[in-house]
Order: structure tokens, then sequence, then C-alpha cells
């Protein structure tokens, strides 16, 4: 007997099973996953809110801290009166207004050296000896040739005046007896140039001399300024020729040694403006009881122009510029507020207030820099 044989199912029912199972299978994944997602975000949005609540917790402690904080810790000064000039600053160079240069006359050996660099002398002191024998042999023979033409002539003059001696041997006498003179001095005079004297009363502040040397004519051997004499050539732009006047007081600073000052005046100011620079020439004297600024010295001259008395003073440090505007912070118990001035003349330290300010008002000069208008502040020693 033969078994039974089954059907094989045919394409079109296999078909109608896949579909059917299509159908139930994705609305199952579908649905579990929307399941996961939704869940996922209730935890996230849960951690947020708790990350929030911390986070809010620290604002208000943070806020509560900014609050306590926001009190700035300043120094004051006061507002005074006081003095304060307008003047004007240059550099330039110390030079001694009187100075004398020793040139040799003439030739010869160095055969002694009386001054060194730094010793003071007078006029007509002998600074230097110079051996020539020569010169001085000249200077016997034309003594004694002098000493005879002024006797012969001294006779041939006795004896024109009697009447004994024609006019015209009395002249050859006489042009003999001045020819000898003249000889005679400029032998003299060459002789005497082998002793260097100080033209001028100074301090020796150049030597080019050495004992034993030789020398000649036109050699500078030394150098005499007087130091009681120092002026300061500077040269100023023609807009600043209205302002300056002889007379006006200057103050000249080292910039090298630290305070090192003399006083001094506006000696001479030049007629003529430069036209290539546009500038004028103004010569400072310095006062000649001061002896730290010595000839050669690179100084700070500032030479006042105007002085204002009874002038409010505000310390530099005060100052905050806001777009270009000069304000200081004024206290007001534990306040400040911001306040517009007007600037006139500038010191070194202080800056004189033209408006906006009175005597004795309190301004911040440390820690403005982190300050608004109406900001509390703590007034710190």
């Amino acid at each position: 007997m033969n078994p039974p044989r089954l059907s094989s199912p045919s394409l079109e029912s296999i078909h109608d099973r896949w579909t059917a199972v299509r159908l139930f299978v994705l609305p199952l994944g579908l649905s579990l996953c929307l399941f996961l997602v939704a869940c996922s975000s209730e935890g996230e949005e849960a951690s947020a809110n708790d990350d929030d609540s911390a986070q809010g917790d620290d604002d208000d402690s943070a806020a509560a801290e900014e609050q306590e904080e926001s009190v700035t810790a300043v120094r004051i000064a006061e507002v005074r009166v006081g003095t304060i000039s307008e003047s004007i600053k240059v550099a330039s160079t110390v030079l001694a207004d009187r100075r004398a240069d020793v040139v040799l006359e003439t030739s010869g050996t160095v055969s002694a050296i009386r001054v060194e660099e730094g010793d003071r002398v007078r006029k007509g002191r002998v600074l230097a000896k110079l051996k020539n024998p020569q010169l001085s042999a000249e200077r016997s023979r034309t003594s004694a040739n002098f000493s005879k033409a002024k006797e012969d002539f001294a006779s041939v003059k006795s004896l024109h005046e009697q009447g004994y001696v024609a006019r015209r041997e009395y002249d050859d006498a006489k042009l003999a007896y001045e020819t000898a003179r003249s000889t005679f001095r400029a032998a003299k005079e060459a002789d005497a140039a082998r002793n260097l004297k100080a033209p001028i009363s100074g301090t020796v502040s150049l030597k080019e001399l050495r004992y034993g040397e030789a020398v000649s004519p036109g050699r500078l051997a030394f150098q005499i300024v007087d130091l009681d004499d120092l002026i300061v050539e500077v040269n100023l732009p023609e807009r600043d020729l209205a302002r300056l006047r002889v007379g006006q007081k200057a103050l000249i600073r080292s910039e090298l040694l630290e305070g090192v000052e003399a006083e001094g005046r506006v000696e001479r100011i030049s007629p003529v403006v430069d036209p290539q620079s546009g500038t004028v020439k103004v010569t400072v004297a310095l006062a000649k009881d001061q002896e730290r600024i010595l000839p050669g010295m690179f100084v700070q001259v500032e030479v006042v122009v105007a002085t204002h008395s009874d002038a409010l003073l505000i310390p530099k440090v005060s100052l905050v510029y806001d777009e270009g505007v000069a304000t200081v912070f004024r206290l007001k118990e534990d306040v400040v507020e911001r306040v517009e001035i007007k600037k006139g003349f500038a010191g070194s330290e202080d800056v004189e207030a033209l408006e906006g300010l009175e005597a004795g008002d309190q301004l911040v000069v440390a820690g403005q820099g982190l300050l608004t208008d109406g900001a509390k502040v703590r007034v710190v020693k």
C-alpha cells in the first residue's frame, strides 16, 4: 500500500504567510523601540532635573558670595591746594660758557709740566715750559743789537739837535733804532712763548703734553674751562617762542645721576628762527653755586613758562580715561561716583583740576580700575 503523498505548498501560500508574519512582527518591534526611547528620555530628564537642582543651589551660593565680594578695597587721597607750573622739557648737553684752548706758538722740547687735569688755575699761571736754545740765543742777540742801536740813536739825536749832524744821518740812526727794537720785541715774544700760560682763570680740563717730547706750533696743549659759568644750549620749536622770556627759571636734571639737579635761568634767546629746523636757540645758564653738574653731561632741562598758585591739585594716579575723557572716582560715604574733570597744568606727580572738584574731595588712587559709577568700596590704608 503506497503512503499518502504530501502536497508541496504553492508560492502564493508562502508569500501570504510571510506577509502575515511581517505585519505582526514590525508593529511589535516598533512599539518596543518607542518604549525604550521613552524610558531613556525619562531617565535623562530626571538626571537633568537633579543637575539643575544642584546647579541652582550653586548659583544661589555664588550670588550670595558675589554680593558679599562686591565691595572693592581702595585707597584714597584728598584734593589739595598748591602751586603748579607749566614747563617746556628738552634734553641737551652741558657746556662751559668760558673755555680757552692753549695752542703752541713755537717749537721745542717739553721741559716742565706744572699742572694736571682737574687743577684750578688763575689767569697768567705757567702751565708748562718748552726748551729751545735757538730762541734764547736769538733773544740775547737782538737784545744786544737793540741796546747798541738805542745808544747810537741817542748820540746822533743829540748832535742833530746841536746842528752837527745832517738830517739824513739822523733819519738813518732812527730807522736802525726802531728796526732793532721791533726785532728784539719779536724775539722776546717768541722766547716767552716757551712758557705756556693760562689765558683765563678756571679748571684744567685737558692736558695733551708729555714731558720730554718734541712739539711744534699749532698743537693743542691744554684746555681750560670756567666751571662757574656753565650753560645748556637747547633748540625749542618756534611755537614756544611766545612763551619764552629772558630770566625765566629753569631746572636741570642729570639723565644718569639720580637726584642730581641744579637751578638755572634763561640767559639768551636767539632773535632768529632756523628756517631748516623751525627752532630757536635758547641758552640756559646754571647757578654758580652748584658743583654736581659738569660740562659734557647729558641733562634734562625744564624751562618754567607759567605758574599757577592756589590751584586744585590731584594725583596723576587717580585719573581714569573714558574714551579720551579724564575722569576720577570721588568717594561719597561708602560709594564712589565718576566725575569728569578739566585738566590744567601738569607736574611730575600732580595735575591741576580746573572744573569738577573741590578742595578736600577724596579721590580713589588705587583700585579704580575695577570700579563703576555707584560701586561700593572699602577704604584701606
